[in-house]
């Protein structure tokens, strides 16, 4: 007999996943395939009056976006673009709250199928993807991103990142049988057990955004969080939380649709002065910590969480070795691209370049060192004598702190004679009082005592490397990422055996390596489906997007089973017959 409740759970069931059925199918297929894909259409960039005005109206607005509470929060959110606060509050739970909230609300989104779980998940991104627009302003007036890369890195393929999440988790939950009859004989007899298995959920879950690419690194751990069934707190940079808000409640809305407490998923909102991420995480109730930011709280939360499961991806110093190429012009144009794009506040932004002191060879000879570094830096004039391009490539500065480093770093290279270029500041043709700028270049001889810089420059900051030859570099380069880490790596080479033997050498380091990108393509680019996002074996962090790794340990396997018959063991067949 179907009752009410049975009936309700069947509808619940297939609320969200049967509408994105085909969509989480073919995202399955594109994990295994690893080939290109992707499930949502461009967003078109709203224009710059409208997101102006969009953001600008959110002035004053209040986000209740956790449990009940008293608490409030107006956070420090200042547009890189307007230098003008947003003046929105939000709900502030205690730590308390939040987790008491979560906790209540873990039965029923462990009890829930599968297929509610991720179908909540798939109706909330196209949600977001449908609003992609608006999305897109509140990014940019928190990040400094540009409108364009707001609606892709941020919007289509930040979404992708997500769907991605959720489709590995699918494949890892449905792999397991709800019910299976297993027999064996054992001396005389044959016993034959009913055997279940459930995967339960571990627990609360903290995911920290970065302030500048919050829903890039935010939407896959949130997903892979729900979909096995974990309650998640999302605790946003203080600097950057409106988009991050929208997302939740966004989420929140569709959890609450499925029949399901909206405080499954929770924001929770902290001050600079007042941090409460440690706080959370040390909470005993927390099991699970997704973070992406800075290398030292980081480390921290690797170190000090025994009991808890930590993803950390932080920050490397991203190398570059010019060996060889087959288009100079090509090869530099990408490097200035990369090293402008979203001012280097990007954790894949290329940052120590190494040149040997032969120079770059190409089809027509070498190409010395000192014609190379003018090159480069004749291809990064050339973007900023473009104010409208540049801006679309740079964005704009977030932090004062980044300015301030900038400038810092300024001032020592041209005390050392050892400044090549001086950050170029021109007006945005939209936005005069935003920070844009392009990147400030350095020279460095290790071999004669000149000091580089530990670890990741977070902003527009190239450090141009002379070295005896490309395997010096390589051993350089190698050892930097094994000391300091590196998320994304490149080589412009035309030899196929320099570059296997480079490729290997990467490898051993816990590096990936990307070759001779030269085109259309940021080099910056990382493919959701295809791209393995940090390695997690070296220091720039312990977790990979979008690996098993990252979902399987959300959950683990209970069993019970059951004897239901003992009886003879099988007859063999008689010889002959």
């Amino acid at each position: 007999m179907t009752t009410d409740s049975s009936r309700a759970k069947e509808v619940s069931d297939r609320l969200f996943y049967d509408a994105h059925r085909d969509t989480l199918l073919a995202a399955v297929e594109a994990n295994s395939r690893r080939g290109a894909y992707t499930a949502y259409a461009p967003i078109t960039p709203p224009n710059a009056r409208d997101a102006d005005e969009w953001v600008a109206a959110r002035s004053g607005t209040t986000f209740m976006l956790s449990a009940p509470t008293s608490g409030r929060i107006r956070a420090a959110e200042v547009s890189p673009y307007t230098r003008e606060p947003l003046g929105v509050t939000y709900s502030a739970p205690s730590v308390d709250e939040a987790l008491s909230a979560a906790t209540a609300a873990w039965p029923a989104l462990r009890d829930a199928s599968v297929r509610t779980r991720v179908g909540v998940g798939l109706e909330s991104l196209a949600m977001i993807h449908a609003r992609g627009a608006e999305f897109a302003a509140a990014t940019a007036h928190t990040t400094g991103q540009s409108l364009g890369m707001a609606c892709t890195g941020s919007g289509t393929n930040a979404l992708d990142r997500g769907l991605e999440a959720l489709a590995m988790a699918w494949s890892a939950l449905t792999r397991i049988p709800d019910q299976v009859e297993w027999s064996q004989s054992f001396g005389s007899s044959t016993v034959t057990l009913a055997k279940r298995y459930r995967a339960r959920p571990v627990g609360p879950a903290l995911v920290v955004a970065c302030a500048s690419f919050p829903a890039w690194n935010a939407y896959p751990a949130i997903m892979a969080n729900l979909a096995t069934g974990n309650p998640v707190l999302v605790k946003p940079h203080p600097h950057s939380v409106l988009a991050t808000a929208m997302a939740v409640e966004v989420i929140r809305d569709v959890l609450v649709a499925a029949g399901l407490p909206a405080d499954a998923v929770q924001l929770v909102v902290d001050t600079m002065d007042d941090p409460i991420a440690a706080r959370i995480a040390e909470h005993p109730s927390t099991r699970i910590v997704d973070f992406t930011g800075s290398p030292v709280f980081g480390d921290w939360l690797e170190r000090n969480l025994p009991g808890t499961l930590v993803y950390t991806e932080t920050a490397g110093a991203n190398t570059v070795i010019l060996d060889s190429t087959a288009d100079l012009p090509a090869t530099l144009r990408t490097l200035a691209t990369g090293l402008s794009l979203f001012s280097g506040q990007m954790c894949t932004s290329p940052q120590n370049i190494y040149l040997p002191d032969r120079g770059v060879l190409t089809p027509d000879g070498p190409v010395s060192r000192d014609e190379v570094v003018a090159a480069l830096v004749a291809a990064l004039d050339e973007l900023a004598a473009s104010p409208r391009r540049a801006a679309a490539v740079c964005g704009a500065l977030q932090a004062e702190a980044t300015l301030t480093a900038l400038g810092d770093a300024t001032e020592r290279a041209e005390e050392s004679g050892r400044l090549v270029r001086r950050p170029t500041t021109f007006d945005h043709p939209d936005h005069p009082r935003a920070r844009v700028i392009t990147p400030l270049v350095v020279s460095h001889d290790l071999r004669t005592g000149h000091d580089l810089p530990d670890g990741e420059q977070f902003g527009p900051v190239a450090h141009l490397i002379a070295c005896a030859d490309t395997a010096s570099a390589v051993e350089h380069a190698t050892t930097s990422i094994r000391e300091h880490g590196a998320i994304s790596s490149y080589l412009y080479c035309t030899d196929e055996v320099t570059i296997d033997s480079i490729v290997d050498a990467y490898a051993d380091a816990g590096a990936s390596l990307s070759v001779n990108l030269a085109s259309s393509m940021p080099m910056q680019f990382a493919a959701a489906y295809s791209d393995y996002h940090v390695t997690g074996l070296n220091p720039a962090g312990n977790a990979t997007l979008t690996d098993e790794s990252f979902i399987a340990g959300r959950f683990r396997v209970i069993q019970d089973r059951r004897q239901v018959a003992v009886g003879p063991p099988p007859v063999a067949p008689a010889q002959g017959a």
